[in-house]
């Protein structure tokens, strides 16, 4: 194990350490505290794609991991406090989380560039609405162009991840075989 891989699980012991703080703070203190919390997870999430080793099986893990509890919480903790529209958050979570299902399924294959593409742009618009959020209790219209830009990205990278496994990997053919008269 290397002094890099013992930083990067540190950092993403931070990261989740942080996330029930938030929820405290939306709950007990002011909203300045709230933004200072959510401020320091997307520099510790900044911090953790920094030193992601792209080839390391486990920091790949532990950032879907990361990003999946992240998400699910932050915007969980809105949509409950009525800052967020309910049905916004829960389109949201369940594409974060489909995306974040769909990057571990796809960990050791070789995919092509667009879907590469795709992925980094959603890990931009990721702390782009990290940073989104922590104004979310002063100005809602960041957040909403946060979100949307969010379930854009993660619904393309899910489309044409799908798209793929159906297409290229020979899903398709299994699924005929399946249903075809013999």
């Amino acid at each position: 194990m290397t002094k890099n891989d013992i930083f990067y699980k540190i950092l993403f012991a931070v990261m989740i350490a942080l996330l029930p703080m938030t929820i405290f703070a939306n709950i007990y203190l002011t909203k300045w505290a709230l933004c200072l919390f959510i401020c320091a997870i997307l520099v510790v999430k900044i911090w953790l794609e920094v030193f992601k080793d792209k080839y390391s099986q486990t920091h790949q893990l532990i950032s879907v991991i990361g990003t999946a509890l992240t998400f699910t919480t932050l915007l969980i903790m809105f949509a409950v406090s009525g800052v967020i529209s309910k049905p916004l958050a829960v389109v949201t979570v369940v594409l974060v989380d489909i995306f974040c299902l769909f990057t571990v399924l796809f960990r050791n294959k070789n995919v092509p560039d667009m879907i590469d593409a795709v992925d980094y742009c959603f890990m931009i618009f990721e702390c782009l609405t990290l940073l989104a959020l922590s104004f979310v209790t002063y100005s809602i219209t960041m957040t909403n162009i946060g979100l949307f830009a969010l379930i854009l990205t993660s619904g393309a990278s899910v489309a044409y991840k799908i798209y793929y496994a159906f297409r290229y990997m020979g899903i398709w053919d299994k699924f005929v075989r399946l249903f075809r008269k013999k």
